[in-house]
């Protein structure tokens, strides 16, 4: 078996208002059929295709990062500083591999975007 992500879990002081942040800035579906302290997301088809919004009393942002596959980093993180969002790392080049942007949702997570180069 081959050892891919398979699931991801945001942390977040307030279920509702991350979900419908992300839903917003990605389109993900959410589902609240959990409870008030958790709820999951679908991200659609691939690799990963979801993961989990987990209620906490105080986030203490780590230094694990998260990359969701976009067509447009400055649309996207233009998008999620509308959405209250605050843009860490502009639009950067990674040479033959593609582009990638860091956005802190929130609650101070820090969120990648990547793109890859054709």
């Amino acid at each position: 078996m081959p050892h891919t992500i398979c699931h991801v879990e945001i942390p977040t002081t307030n279920v509702k208002k991350s979900g419908e942040f992300y839903s917003k800035l990605f389109g993900w579906k959410i589902d609240y059929g959990w409870g008030p302290e958790y709820a999951t997301f679908f991200t659609g088809e691939g690799q990963l295709t979801g993961g989990g919004l987990d209620r906490k009393d105080k986030i203490v942002p780590g230094n694990i990062i998260i990359y969701v596959l976009v067509d447009d980093i400055n649309a996207m993180l233009e998008k999620a500083v509308k959405l209250g969002a605050k843009k860490l790392k502009e639009k950067t080049e990674i040479p033959t591999v593609g582009w990638f942007g860091l956005f802190a949702d929130l609650d101070g997570n820090t969120i990648g975007l990547f793109t890859p180069a054709k």
